[in-house]
This record gives structure tokens, C-alpha cells and sequence, in this order.
């Protein structure tokens, strides 16, 4: 069911869970911001008149300057996901204000002003919300995903909306505004606990260009204006659309508003029609924006999905113009134009809007949105206020069919913007692919202007430029690629032909079979000779017989070719072949069996592995432990095993993992109770490499049924960037209770010794593995909580600077909770002072020499290493006593621990030369 809603939405299953986060995060945001236009404009419309409504346009022009200046300040210092929080805080407490000051103030101007402040709430929640989105998404990601998550406000103001015409007759207008306090509060909580590294530890300020440079100054001078107000002329662009859409919008808005107030007298009976009316809006656009926004915007490309609302804008204003309309068809169809207005916005302009900017750094990207909507929005507002206040001042009313004339001028000046924007966007992309190396990642393949850069570098003498080209074309869509595709078979690098001849066959283009049998009769192949008879048994149109006395190489490729195709006569043929390779007596015919299995898996190969798997030469079994990796056969896991456990073939099973991937660790057979150790050890290292839930899912468990190796599954969930789920973080956390522990345990046992002035090759030996317990201790942390930030703190204490490391210390002490951070604390200290008491001093004590050997020889409740056993056992040469003598010779062996039994075994040799040590 997953998997559907994720293709019907145009979301990679990896993006999933970002996705969903947002969406809520943008739900509860948009029914905020649903409860406070409608209540706030209801108010006003009750208590003003449509005269009124410029000057709110004016006083709102004001605010959101003053709100802006407010908000560069913030973003400035805060990460992306702290400033879009204090935001939320900020309106959530001035709308609590403003209801109380309507609630007991009872004031005519209350409204006004309130009115005039939902336009500035409205705003900054939107530049944080989509800043913050802007960072954690690419171009391409953008282009899907922006209509997705941004759709969760449709919903949201659908039910907000909706709720506030059935509300609003019971409950009064003004206390709606409570419904909008607490979809704040709720969208404050989903937002802390969305957790993302591109917006918690991303900072705008480092970004700064202009500090740090000595000339500064001098610089500035010498800019242009669109390079010291814009940063660049995409912006600028981008700036000049917004400010005639928002003017466009603001005056339709105006038309609406005069209108709706002429019709309704009472406040419940506005706040009724205008949530109806925008309810409507919200359906029709929650269908678009779903299904067809993302789809619409990769089809048409950026630049053309923004023409869609201003054309349909324009071809309603000029059918209003036709002569001959009837007052009332005038009203409909302008109320079916403010719709359709409201509708595009939403579900088309403002996605394809946001995508705009992903191309700039993350700096540019939030600067961009703030000059494009924060300082043009007031000045739109500015210019659409004053220009109906003059208006009104001397021509009274202002009709629908003067307004239709006035956006038919604006209408073209924003169409012409559009293509503005696509011209300076297509510049700046065709500049960074002439430079030579570029990705596709971030670039808009389907414009015809940089995919004819790329076919002209299907010209360059540079191979890896060529193969980038043919990558992009091919995954552009590129109708002719077959034609670019195939001349190139008669290039002179080999590199270049050879991947040629991969996409053939991968695209299985039988068009070039006469090509390749006209390729195989000349003698210029070189060692591209083996991919075009691969190429020729793939796409031959009649089924081709291996001849046996082809040199194997060549048998090998013919093979790997036959086995491509899909007929049961071909994989029949391959079979008969492969058997016979098996039973052979020479090695290289069974190697090159494993290598044509590897390269062309069918599970009916899977016997004919496993028979080479239990083959006894070492260059045969190891191969093929690997090949059960590379052809990801799950049936074969639980023997493959068994070989590498009897042959101590590890390296070969850590090969084979890596191949295999996360999937791997989905066999049962890995949790069982018999798995030997050293196979689980190998398994738990190698998850380290692994990405995926899987072996994250093996290593939290691991943590639970294999304690002993808990040590070694954190250093692995570390190096994979685990995220943990609740019962994993559960099981770190306890760890890490029991490890601070266990290390205070080798501070005290090394404090006694160093006080003492004893055993100093002990005292080392635990002093160097505290310093380790220290490190191991923060890779857990940084599964709980900062990864970025306490990996700081890692390389910080890693220079051993004075400095630095109070620094570090500190850093610490605001990203992790108390319990973790004091005992930590004494374990950083002890290493900087190794005089440094870890007990207050009412539980000073002293430990002897004999009791630490003794509790770390047979009890290890500081869980010490297998070194530092051994050490404190050699240890008892220095202090011979009778009853750690009679200890050592007494205790049972430790099992798989021979480093230690072998100092145990020389200790008591030299203590007592006629003891004897039963293993």
C-alpha cells in the first residue's frame, strides 16, 4: 500500500519518512494560519467597510518591513530549524495578544490592526517553513517533493476553513483565534521532533560573503546594483515576478473583499462565506497539487509551469472585456477567476516557485526567498494600497471591468518576467557545463539548450566527458540517443566502446547486431574483442552455439551474453556448459564459471555455486563466498557460513556482505544462538560498512543477545550513521549507563596505583583504555543525540590543546543531559589531571595493589580488555603473593582468551616452577 501512495505521489521510498515530517509540520501551520484569515478578515469586514481595506494594505506594507528586518536578524544567527521555532512561538503568543486585546479592549481599531498583522504572521511563517525545506532538498528533489509536502497546507486550510463556518455562528468569531494558537503549539511539536543534519547544524551566517575579505569596502563600490541589492540576476528576476504577482493578487483579493462585504452584513455570515469559498479553492487544489503538480512541473519544465497562472489569468480578464457581458455573468466569472487563482497559486506557481532557488547555496537559497517574498509582498501591498486610495479619492469605486483592464497590463509584464527568468536560468546552467566536468543532479535535462551541450560533448577527445554526456542523455529521456549511441561503436577508445556495448545490452538495441558481427570479422577489436562477442550471442536473432575450441576468454563472453537472453534453450545451453566447467579437474575453468555466475545470477545456477562453494581449493571456495554476495543468493547464506567458518575465510565473508548489501542481514540464520563468535565479530565489523535498516536492525539486536561484543556494535553503529529507532536508543542508553560506570571503575583502580606509586605498566595500560572508553562514549552519544557537534567535541579533545579541550567541554555540556555529561566530565578531567579525585570526599578510599589485580583477573567488573587482564596478571611477578598465586592456578581457563592463558601459564611458571596449569 506504501509503495503505491509513494509512486501515485511522485516519492522515493527513502524520502518517505522527510516527507511525511514536513507535511505535518506544514499541516499544522497551514490551519493555523487557515483560523486567522478568515476569523481576522471576517472581523474586519464586519466592522470596516471596503474603503478600508487599502489602508490595511498600506499598515501591512509597514509591519512586514519592520518584520522583515526582524526576521534577517534571526536568520542570521539561527540554524534553519531554531529559527522556523522561534517564529512559531513568536505568532503563537501574538496572536494570544490580539485576541485578548479584541476580547477586552473592545476597540474599533483592533481589527484593522489585526487584519494588517495576519499578512506579517502569514509571511515569516512561510520564508521559515520553505527556508528550511530549501535546505534539505536538491533540485530534483525539489521538483517532486515541494508540491507533496507544500500540500499538507491545503488540507489544512480546507479543514480550517471549513470549521469556521460551522464554528463560528456557536463560538464567536474571535475566539477562533484559540484554534489557531493551539495548531501552532501542535506544529511546534512535530517540528522538534523532526530531526534533520542539513537544518540543525546549518548556520546562515557562516556563509557570509562579504566579512573576512580586506577589501570589502572597496568592493562594494564597484558593484552593480543588481549585485549589491540581489546577490544576482536570477534573483533579481525572480524578485520582479514576485512583486507583479503579488500585485496582481492583492488587487483581485481587494475586487473579492468589496465585493463579499456588499453581500454580507453580519461577522458569523461572513467568516460562513469566506470559509466556503476558500474550502472550495482548497479541494480543487489539493487534487492538483497531489497528483499532477510534481508531474506537471517535470513535463512542462520549471520555466513553463509559472506561465500557467498568469495566461489563465490573462484569457479570463480579456473574456471580461468582451462587450456585451451582463453585470452578473461579470460577477461569476470574476468569482470563478479569483478561484482559479487561488487554485494555481497553490498548486502549481508556488512549488515551481521555491524550486527556482535550489541551484544557489544554501545562504543564497534564504536570502533569496526573503528579498523575492519578504521585501516585495510589502512594497506590492504599498503600490496596490496607495494606487486604490488615489483611485477611490477621485473616482469613487473602483468596477470589475477597470480592474480586468489594470491586470491585463500587469498580467503581460509577468508573463514577460517568466521568460526572463528561464533565459537567466539557462545561461547560468549551459556556463557550468561548458567549464568540462558536471553532474546531472541539479540540472534541467529536458531544456533543449543544455542538451545540446551535451551532445556536443559526444565530441570531445576526453572519454569520461563522452560517457558522463551519454549518462544524462539517456536519463533526459532523449528520443535519438540510439542514433548518438551506436557511431560510436568506431570510436578509438576502447573505454568509450566498451560502454557503448554495455548500454546495447542493457537498452537491447537489436538494431545494432549488423554492426557488431561487421566488428568481430576485423582484427582491430584489441581486448574490446570479449564485449562484442558478449554483445553478439545477446542480440543475435537466431539462438548461437558455443564453439568448444574458442579460447576460453572468448567461450566466457559467449556465455555471459547467452545467459542474458530470456529463452529457456539459451539458459539450457549455458547450464550444460556451466556443468561441465564445474566437474572440470582444471582451476581456471571453475573460476570462470564463478565469474560468468556473478556476472549473469539465475537462480538455477544457485546448485552449481553451492557444489563450488565446498570445493576444496582455497582460490575456489573463497571466489565463490564472494560470488554469494555478488549474485545476493539468500538461499546459500546459512552453507556459505559453514565453508568460511571451517576454512577461516573471513576476509572473503566480509567481501561477500559488502557485496550483498543490507539484505544480507535479513537471514534468520545470522541470529542463531550457534553462530561461532568469530563469524558474529566478522558480521558486526562489517555492518560498520553497510548502509541500510537491516544491519542497523542486526547490531541493535546483537546488543541485547551478545553482550560481550556491545563495545564493538557501538563502534559499528557509529560508522554506519545509524538512526535508531525507540528500542534501539534504549539499548545504547544502557550501555552507556553500564560504561561510565565501568570506566570510573579503571579511573579508581588507576588513581589507587598512580597515588600508590605502583605497578606503572598497569596504571598505563588502563589509563590508555579509559581514553578509549572516552571515545566510545561519545560515538554513543552521537547516535543519541548531535552527531555533528559532538563529533566536534571528538576532534577537539583529539588535539589535546588546554584550550581546546575546555572548549570542547563545555560545547558538550549543552548538547547531552546531566546523567551523561558529569561522569563523562571526571573521566575528561581524570585524563588532564591524573591526581584529580573521581569520589567526593566523604568516600575517599585507597584500593591495594593485590585487590586491583585481583578484582580485574577474576571478577572484571570494570570489563578491562584482554591486554589489560594479561598485564595485571604479569602484574603479580612485581607483588608475589600466595593467595593471587593460588587464585591464578585455581581459576578456570578463559576461554578463547590466549593471551592471557599464556601469561597466566609463564606467571605461575615463574612464581611456582612445579605448578601445573590444566587447560
Amino acid at each position: 500500500m506504501n509503495s503505491k501512495l509513494h509512486l501515485l505521489l511522485n516519492i522515493k521510498p527513502a524520502e518517505a519518512r522527510v516527507v511525511k515530517q514536513l507535511f505535518l509540520v506544514q499541516f499544522f501551520l497551514g490551519i493555523a494560519t487557515a483560523f486567522l484569515f478568515t476569523s481576522t478578515l471576517a472581523m474586519f469586514l464586519h466592522t470596516f467597510e471596503a474603503k478600508d481595506i487599502p489602508k490595511v494594505y498600506i499598515v501591512s506594507a509597514g509591519l512586514l518591513l519592520v518584520a522583515n528586518a526582524f526576521y534577517g536578524k534571526l536568520e542570521a544567527s539561527l540554524s534553519a530549524k531554531k529559527l522556523l521555532q522561534t517564529i512559531i512561538i513568536f505568532s503563537g503568543f501574538s496572536i494570544l495578544f490580539t485576541w485578548g486585546g479584541v476580547s477586552f479592549l473592545a476597540a474599533r481599531w483592533v481589527p484593522f490592526v489585526l487584519s494588517a498583522w495576519n499578512l506579517v504572521v502569514y509571511m515569516l511563517v512561510g520564508y521559515a517553513f520553505w527556508g528550511m525545506a530549501a535546505i534539505i532538498f536538491n533540485v530534483r528533489e525539489s521538483k517532486r517533493l515541494f508540491s507533496v509536502v507544500g500540500s499538507g497546507d491545503i488540507p489544512a486550510k480546507l479543514m480550517g476553513y471549513t470549521a469556521v463556518s460551522v464554528l463560528a455562528p456557536f463560538l464567536g468569531v474571535e475566539n477562533l483565534l484559540w484554534f489557531s494558537i493551539g495548531a501552532f503549539v501542535l506544529a511546534y511539536y512535530f517540528l522538534k521532533r523532526f530531526n534533520h543534519a542539513a537544518i540543525t547544524g546549518h548556520h546562515h551566517a557562516e556563509h557570509g560573503h562579504a566579512t573576512g575579505h580586506g577589501h570589502g569596502a572597496e568592493h562594494a563600490e564597484h558593484q552593480s546594483f543588481i549585485s549589491k541589492y540581489f546577490q544576482n540576476r536570477l534573483i533579481f528576476f525572480i524578485t520582479l515576478f514576485s512583486l507583479l504577482a503579488f500585485t496582481v493578487y492583492s488587487l483581485i483579493d481587494y475586487t473579492l473583499l468589496a465585493e463579499v462585504k456588499s453581500k454580507f452584513t453580519s461577522s458569523p455570515a461572513l467568516a460562513t462565506f469566506i470559509g466556503v469559498f476558500f474550502a472550495v479553492g482548497r479541494i480543487m487544489a489539493l487534487f492538483i497539487k497531489l497528483l499532477f503538480s510534481s508531474r506537471m512541473i517535470s513535463r512542462l519544465g520549471l520555466a513553463n509551469s509559472l506561465l500557467i497562472a498568469p495566461v489563465v489569468l490573462l484569457l479570463i480578464s480579456g473574456l471580461l472585456l468582451l462587450p456585451g457581458e451582463s453585470e452578473k455573468m461579470i460577477l461569476y466569472t470574476f468569482g470563478v477567476m479569483v478561484l482559479l487563482s487561488e487554485v494555481l497559486k497553490s498548486a502549481v506557481q508556488e512549488p515551481a516557485f521555491f524550486v527556482l532557488f535550489q541551484p544557489l547555496d544554501p545562504h543564497s537559497r534564504l536570502k533569496g526567498h526573503l528579498i523575492s517574498k519578504g521585501y516585495t509582498m510589502p512594497v506590492a501591498l504599498l503600490i496596490t494600497g496607495v494606487f486604490l486610495a488615489i483611485f477611490k479619492y477621485f473616482n469613487g469605486g473602483i468596477s470589475i471591468v477597470t480592474v480586468c483592464q489594470i491586470l491585463v497590463v500587469l498580467l503581460a509584464g509577468w508573463i514577460t518576467s517568466v521568460f526572463l527568468i528561464k533565459k537567466e536560468y539557462l545561461h547560468t546552467l549551459i556556463n557550468a557545463l561548458k567549464k568540462g566536468y558536471f553532474t546531472g543532479s541539479e540540472l534541467f535535462l529536458n531544456d533543449e539548450p543544455v542538451r545540446n551541450v551535451l551532445i556536443g560533448k559526444l565530441e570531445s577527445q576526453n572519454p569520461k566527458e563522452v560517457i558522463l554526456a551519454l549518462e544524462l542523455l539517456e536519463r533526459s529521456g532523449y528520443r535519438n540517443l540510439e542514433k548518438r549511441l551506436l557511431p560510436l561503436l568506431d570510436s578509438r577508445s576502447e573505454v568509450i566502446r566498451r560502454y557503448v556495448l554495455f548500454r546495447i545490452i542493457g537498452l537491447k538495441l537489436t538494431n545494432a547486431f549488423p554492426l557488431i558481427e561487421k566488428a568481430l570479422r576485423t582484427d582491430a577489436l584489441g581486448n574490446a574483442r570479449a564485449d562484442f562477442v558478449q554483445a553478439y550471442y545477446f542480440l543475435s536473432p537466431t539462438l548461437q552455439s558455443i564453439s568448444p575450441q574458442d579460447p576460453l576468454e572468448m567461450q566466457k563472453a559467449a556465455l555471459i551474453g547467452l545467459s542474458l537472453r530470456e529463452e529457456s534453450e539459451a539458459q539450457q545451453q549455458v547450464l550444460q556448459h556451466l556443468e561441465a566447467l564445474t566437474k572440470s579437474a582444471h582451476l581456471q575453468d571453475k573460476l570462470v564459471t564463478l565469474d560468468i555466475i556473478s556476472k549473469a545470477p539465475r537462480s538455477l545456477y544457485a546448485p552449481l555455486l553451492k557444489s563450488l562453494l565446498f570445493d576444496t581449493s582455497e582460490p575456489v571456495y573463497k571466489q565463490a563466498i564472494e560470488t554469494v554476495g555478488k549474485v545476493r543468493e539468500a538461499s546459500l547464506i546459512a552453507p556459505m557460513l559453514g565453508v568460511v567458518q571451517a576454512k577461516q575465510a573471513t576476509y572473503s565473508l566480509q567481501k561477500s556482505v559488502l557485496a550483498f548489501g543490507d539484505a544480507f542481514y535479513q537471514n534468520q540464520a545470522l541470529f542463531s544462538p550457534s553462530l561461532p563468535e568469530n563469524l558474529f565479530l566478522q558480521l558486526v565489523k562489517t555492518a560498520g560498512k553497510v548502509k541500510g535498516e537491516n544491519s542497523s536492525q542486526f547490531l541493535v539486536q546483537g546488543m541485547e543477545k551478545r553482550p560481550a561484543y556491545q563495545d564493538n556494535i557501538i563502534e559499528s553503529l557509529w560508522s554506519k550513521k545509524a538512526t535508531l529507532d525507540t528500542s534501539g536508543q534504549q539499548q545504547v542508553q544502557d550501555w552507556l549507563k553500564q560504561k561510565l560506570e565501568q570506566s570510573r571503575q579503571k579511573a579508581l583502580y588507576c588513581q589507587s596505583l598512580l597515588q600508590n606509586h605502583e605497578l606503572p605498566l598497569l596504571a598505563s595500560s588502563l589509563a590508555s583504555e579509559l581514553k578509549h572508553d572516552v571515545q566510545k562514549v561519545l560515538k554513543s552519544l552521537a547516535l543519541l543525540y548531535d552527531r555533528q557537534q559532538i563529533t566536534r567535541v571528538m576532534d577537539l579533545l583529539a588535539l589535546g590543546s588546554a584550550d581546546k579541550v575546555a572548549n570542547a567541554i563545555e560545547m558538550l555540556e549543552q548538547l547531552i543531559p546531566k546523567k551523561y555529561f558529569l561522569p563523562l566530565e571526571l573521566q575528561i578531567d581524570f585524563q588532564l589531571d591524573k591526581d584529580k579525585s573521581l569520589l567526593p570526599l566523604g568516600e575517599k578510599k585507597r584500593q591495594e595493589a593485590t585487590q586491583v589485580i585481583r578484582e580485574i583477573v577474576t571478577e572484571n567488573t570494570a570489563n578491562c580488555t584482554n591486554w589489560t587482564k594479561s598485564v595485571a596478571c604479569y602484574s603479580v611477578l612485581e607483588v608475589p603473593s600466595a593467595n593471587l598465586t593460588g587464585l591464578l592456578a585455581s581459576a578456570p581457563p578463559a576461554t578463547g582468551d590466549y593471551l592471557f592463558e599464556e601469561t597466566r601459564g609463564f606467571v605461575l611458571s615463574q612464581l611456582t616452577p612445579t605448578a601445573h596449569v590444566t587447560n
